[in-house]
């Protein structure tokens, strides 16, 4: 009686394993898929918006600042994307602030890697590597991408070469020329991100309707 048992058991073991391997050959030999450009767009739109929340944040944490109400500034300063962790990790996590998050994000988003199986041939890599949200944007939305591109290079190189003088600040709390300077260097670069979190915004209620059709 268990031998009975055990066959059909293991013809389904069998019969599993089989599809399972007939699926990662399918994905090794077969064309890439072209990514689902409505899901993309949302959650690149979604990225941008908490982004360009803590880009506000910042700026709100340097005018109390600025306004001499460093107490509020520093309950303020973990939501801001300049945050480098608590004070006693502020060290290790000195290159991971949001904006570097964030860009990493993006990037895995619209230049994803290519499947496993798919990574043993040279030209199904390179098939992968065009047919991404990134490629489907420059066919199809090629100016906002340019302001995209631009704005987030903006953003993280404004970041990364002010972080530690602007965290330095916060924990000083103390608002100077340099300060003012800095203000407005940052909100340049926030209504960068706002202004392609906009047009993101409106090229998906253009395109993609709900209970409509695309215009």
């Amino acid at each position: 009686m268990e031998l009975v048992m055990v066959a059909p058991e293991a013809a389904a073991v069998v019969r599993a394993s089989s599809s399972v391997l007939r699926s990662v050959v399918n994905q090794s030999t077969g064309t890439p898929a072209l990514p689902n450009v409505h899901e993309g767009l949302i959650e690149l739109h979604e990225i941008l918006r908490e982004w360009c929340e803590a880009a506000r944040t910042t700026g709100k944490v340097v005018d109390l600042i600025l306004a001499d109400q460093p107490h509020l500034a520093r309950a303020a300063h973990p939501r801001s994307n300049d945050y480098g962790g608590p004070i006693p990790f502020r060290r290790s996590f000195a290159r991971s602030t949001m904006a570097r998050r964030t860009h990493r994000e993006i990037a895995a988003l619209m230049s994803p890697s290519a499947p496993v199986a798919q990574k043993w041939s040279p030209t199904k890599r390179r098939q992968a590597a065009r047919r991404n949200l990134r490629s489907m944007m420059h066919v199809y939305c090629p100016d906002l991408l340019e302001e995209f591109d631009l704005a987030v290079e903006a953003r993280v190189t404004w970041i990364d070469s002010h972080h530690a003088e602007l965290d330095e600040v916060i924990r000083n709390r103390r608002g100077d020329g340099r300060l003012s300077e800095l203000r407005y260097e940052m909100t340049a670069t926030t209504e960068q991100l706002e202004t392609v979190q906009a047009a993101l915004h409106t090229l998906i209620m253009q395109r993609f309707p709900l209970g409509g059709t695309p215009d």
